[in-house]
């Protein structure tokens, strides 16, 4: 889940070199579509990364998952995060709302750890 945060950092921050701004994507998507298409990003990255899943079910886990559940494709991903990076304050915005997202479910799962250990 961090390395996808990372990710996106390192993007941000590149696109922040004072080159030729990146204008409006012609199919833009939503800043709070685009957070949930990050967080889905970084979820599907965490249970890839789990050891305990099936193979096959690991394989439906990908990129092509996110093109069908938002109707987007790989070049409209990119422009618009490309897009998104050219604008700092509401990368910004996105990120602190994908952290107290984040923070939301780390909350749940150690009340689930503790209920389970209590049992």
């Amino acid at each position: 889940m961090k390395n996808i945060l990372v990710l996106f950092v390192v993007i941000f921050f590149l696109a922040c070199d004072g080159s030729t701004p990146v204008t409006e994507p012609e199919k833009k998507i939503s800043p709070e579509i685009m957070e949930d298409i990050f967080y889905d990003l970084t979820v599907m990255k965490s249970v890839q990364n789990s050891n305990d899943l099936n193979e096959e079910f690991k394989s439906y886990l990908g990129t092509q998952y996110i093109y069908e559940k938002y109707g987007i494709d790989s070049l409209q991903l990119i422009q618009n995060q490309m897009y998104y990076v050219q604008k700092p304050k509401l990368m910004k915005k996105i990120f602190q709302n994908l952290e107290a997202r984040y923070l939301n479910i780390q909350d749940s799962l150690d009340t689930l750890i503790k209920n389970e250990y209590k049992n």
